[in-house]
């Protein structure tokens, strides 16, 4: 091993995710740069340091140093100490009060700081303020590097450092050495087989009973986001642990099992087993709900009510259907409703209606719109003209800790809540929801049935329409809408009278092309390309498959659509990530909630700028993405978090609309075809529809209309629940 001592002059690259760092540094040993490579943390350009580690010959870029250790060296001279203190390091300490400083304590005043920073109290001058200042400086490096040789030294990669550090901060090393399948519980992306390589290659063992418990929780959880169940059966739980765990006696599986339910962390009840916060979850939902379902109706002015609806009717030129009628009266009168409907059935203008009367009937009341999705908020903003935002937004969710800081003790001010896109919501996102919204008086959930159900576990919209929450379906497909054969199809696959693809034929809007998976990304481009030439750009077009490997995968088709919408060329800057190339100018999808960035899962943006940063202040690559006037910055621990949008899939274009809209629908795709998924994605399209594929594929998803695989108990918890006193609850 070499050691050299020495500072770093120029970042080359700089990963925050990984901490892998290519660096220029000068070194006292030599008379020149060095190239080293390897893994740094909270380093700076002020400090020296002891670099250790060998040469190593990179096949591409030649001799280099690799860094297997490092340290920071403290000054021992006096001028040097003086220069360090006064250094950008130490913001706000000036080379007075670091002579001062070096004066008083003398030259091993650094290290009696970090043994006591009262010694500066010493120092004539100093304040409370620059005592703090000078301390957090020197010893703010020290934890996060003990951390950095904790995981270089066991070998262990380094991919996940930045996500445990910013959740567990000072706290970091000790969970890591007691116990690591924590991380399983504690952070959302770590799953079992990142904490069980931790803790195996940290001494633990096979037998561990923290990892045989963290096994049992991760396979219970991944069951549920698997299948979109809230329990499973204990075969069930078995045959997931089977997977991750191999050769544990059945008696010792069923000890711990046992242990887990003792702890609360397992909840069983007969033969389901739920994680705790899943059954929780479910519980919550079925109190606040059966509470507002027992509530007395309100009384209102009948004839006001409907002297305002005339009224706005006039100013509108809208003449409401009975039925529409019905549900703005049932909901000024109960406290909580459904309403659904297929398209063109009016649930948008009537919601419109109902937000016009409830504001003059009652001015002072506090309404919220919420959305799961960006997208959906953003369009629900549109059309009601009151502002309304995601569920993660209105919680005020945190990333790092996974918490909302609206919650039972910090409650919502809000008298009247609106969820639009229902059928989207999950049952632990719908919980924390109804925690933080206990003093809410009235609650309107809208969505159709008909839809995707959430990713996430729960199937809340259909259970609470079979648990008896008052449900006003709108069936009417009124007359502007009668011309979309789009929305005919749609209504048509609801009521199951669809026999074969002859009914296509009829609708000017509804385009079908026989072909196989291998020609499908080559007649996308054609329609594609059709389209632009009739003027369409990148945001009217969608392409949707269910799947994303393939020769007609999500990847495949994003890859060839790049090159139609926004071809490479000399003027165009592009950035590698992986296999994928970026362009400026490229359609952008979020994959992950950025609370603190206003973006969220499924928002679509344009990338608008590519900055290549080599500097302190930028210590890495930075894409900066366009979300509808939301300029959103994404570096190297976020690359992971998009990707190109020309195609996605069904799930995620849940809450959006699109002019064009096409999809594939294949005997490839046989297993994820159902009735639900093709009607989400026909319901995207607003003008043209374009269906590519077998026929035989579409009409097999359309035979397929159950889901076996979701099972939950939300809707039975209404028969078993007490009933419960409204101040009670409240407490």
């Amino acid at each position: 091993m070499i050691e050299y001592t020495g500072y770093i002059k120029k970042i080359r690259f700089y990963s925050e995710s990984s901490n892998y760092i290519v660096a220029l540094i000068e070194v006292e040993q030599e008379d020149k740069l060095i190239t080293m490579n390897g893994y740094m943390n909270n380093f700076n350009d002020y400090e020296k340091y002891a670099f250790i580690g060998d040469y190593e010959i990179h096949p591409k870029y030649g001799k280099q140093f690799k860094l297997s250790e490092y340290r920071i060296i403290y000054a021992k001279e006096s001028e040097e100490i003086i220069k360090y203190l006064s250094s950008p390091l130490f913001k706000g300490i000036g080379k007075a009060l670091a002579t001062q400083i070096v004066n008083t304590l003398g030259e091993e005043c650094l290290e009696k700081i970090k043994e006591d920073k009262h010694n500066l109290d010493l120092v004539r001058g100093m304040t409370e303020k620059r005592r703090e200042i000078i301390y957090e400086a020197l010893t703010n490096g020290d934890y996060d590097q003990e951390v950095m040789q904790f995981f270089m030294g066991h070998g262990i990669s380094l991919k996940n450092l930045g996500l445990i550090q910013a959740y567990y901060q000072e706290k970091t090393l000790e969970i890591l050495q007691n116990n690591p399948y924590q991380l399983v519980e504690d952070i959302d992306g770590i799953g079992f087989k990142t904490a069980d390589e931790l803790a195996l290659k940290t001494g633990g063992t096979l037998d561990n009973p923290n990892r045989i418990k963290a096994g049992i929780i991760y396979s219970i959880k991944q069951y549920g986001f698997n299948t979109g169940s809230t329990y499973c059966y204990l075969d069930e739980i078995k045959i997931m642990f089977s997977k991750i765990i191999y050769n544990i006696e059945e008696v010792s599986f069923n000890e711990y099992l046992d242990e887990l339910i003792d702890e609360g962390l397992i909840i069983q009840r007969g033969d389901k087993y739920y994680y705790f916060e899943m059954d929780e979850a479910e519980k919550n939902i079925a109190e606040y709900l059966k509470i507002r379902i027992n509530k007395p109706d309100e009384l209102f002015d009948e004839k006001e009510v409907e002297r305002l609806l005339t009224n706005y009717e006039k100013t509108q030129g809208i003449c409401y259907a009975a039925k529409q009628k019905e549900a703005l009266n049932y909901f000024l009168k109960s406290s909580c409703m459904i309403l659904t409907g297929g398209p063109g059935t009016g649930k948008t203008t009537i919601v419109q209606a109902l937000l016009k009367v409830y504001s003059v009937l009652y001015p002072d009341d506090r309404i919220g719109l919420v959305a799961p999705t960006g997208r959906a908020a953003k369009r629900l903003t549109e059309l009601t003209g009151i502002y309304a935002c995601t569920i993660h937004r209105l919680l005020k969710w945190e990333l790092h800790s996974n918490t909302f800081a609206m919650n039972k003790s910090n409650p919502l001010d809000l008298d009247v809540l609106i969820i639009d896109e229902f059928s989207m919501v999950d049952c632990l996102l719908l919980s924390k929801l109804f925690e933080a919204g206990r003093g809410i008086n009235k609650v309107l959930f809208i969505g159709d049935y008909h839809q995707l159900p959430s990713v996430a576990p729960g199937n809340i919209l259909q259970d609470l329409m079979e648990a008896g929450v008052k449900t006003i379906e709108l069936d009417e497909i009124f007359r502007q809408a009668k011309d979309s054969g789009i929305i005919q199809l749609a209504h048509h696959i609801i009521h199951n009278e669809i026999e074969n693809m002859d009914l296509f034929e009829q609708y000017r809007d509804i385009n079908f092309f026989p072909c196989i998976n291998y020609d499908v990304v080559k007649n996308v481009k054609i329609i594609v390309k059709k389209a632009i030439d009739e003027g369409y750009d990148t945001n009217d077009i969608q392409v949707l498959v269910p799947m994303y490997q393939g020769v007609a995968g999500i990847d495949a088709l994003n890859d060839a659509l790049q090159d139609v919408f926004n071809p490479i060329d000399e003027f165009n800057d592009s950035y590698q990530i992986g296999r994928k190339e970026y362009r400026v100018g490229d359609k952008i999808l979020q994959l992950k909630n950025r609370p603190d960035d206003d973006v969220f899962n499924g928002d679509i943006g344009t990338l608008v700028e590519i900055c290549r940063k080599d500097n302190f202040e930028y210590l890495q690559d930075t894409l900066i993405v366009d979300f509808d006037g939301n300029f959103v910055e994404y570096t190297s621990n976020t690359f992971n978090t998009i990707t190109h949008a020309y195609c996605m899939s069904i799930h995620k274009s849940q809450g959006n609309e699109f002019k064009i809209v096409i999809m594939a629908v294949l005997s490839d795709y046989y297993i994820m075809l159902r009735r639900n998924l093709l009607y989400t994605a026909i319901t995207r399209a607003k003008q043209s529809l374009f269906i590519l594929g077998s026929s035989k594929a579409f009409m097999h998803g359309l035979a397929n209309y159950q889901d076996s695989r979701r099972k939950t108990s939300l809707k039975s918890r209404f028969k078993t629940i007490e009933t419960l006193n409204v101040y009670d609850f409240l407490e």
